[in-house]
């Protein structure tokens, strides 16, 4: 049985048993807000496959705001929060961008985009930690079935093709 809220000069609104323990769950941090809207998977992927159209198409702004919606709806979601970042570092907002691949990889600590992605955006900053999230890329995808893992493969081979020429200069007489 669902409960009625009332308040002065509104519709009465119906409140299910259901919503209230969801709600409950919500506010305790036992459930994201998706799953008190009863959020699927298949509807979030769609959301997300429509945010990664847009990003292709240029329309990084509206890209953003669906993977920021799908973010706050859901804020376990790796591939939400690695595309989130991923629009982020194309905007240039590269410190935002590193956030939401670091949260992504705190939830799926093999995330190749994650991984590619801030592996770069460390490199550029000249960080070390770069080199390595770049190395875990290419091992979770050692074929390169992926963009990321390719992208990965490449920048790792060309800093190792990088430091055996420095190498070979420092020993030259």
């Amino acid at each position: 049985m669902g409960r009625v809220i009332k308040h002065e000069g509104a519709v009465a609104m119906r409140v299910e048993q259901g919503e209230v323990q969801r709600l409950r769950a919500f506010a305790r941090g036992e459930a994201t807000w998706a799953e008190v809207e009863g959020m699927t998977f298949e509807e979030a992927k769609a959301i997300a496959q429509v945010g990664c159209d847009l990003a292709a198409a240029g329309r990084l702004e509206e890209a953003r705001i669906l993977f920021e919606g799908l973010v706050a709806g859901n804020p376990r979601d790796a591939g939400a929060r690695a595309a989130l970042g991923t629009v982020y570092q194309k905007l240039g907002r590269l410190e935002e961008a590193i956030a939401e691949y670091s949260a992504a990889l705190a939830r799926d600590p093999v995330h190749p985009v994650a991984l590619a992605n801030r592996g770069e955006l460390y490199l550029r900053k000249g960080e070390r930690q770069g080199f390595t999230d770049l190395a875990n890329a290419v091992e979770v995808d050692p074929h390169g079935e992926t963009a990321a893992g390719r992208r990965a493969k490449a920048l790792v081979r060309a800093i190792t093709l990088v430091a055996v020429e420095k190498l070979k200069e420092g020993a030259q007489p």
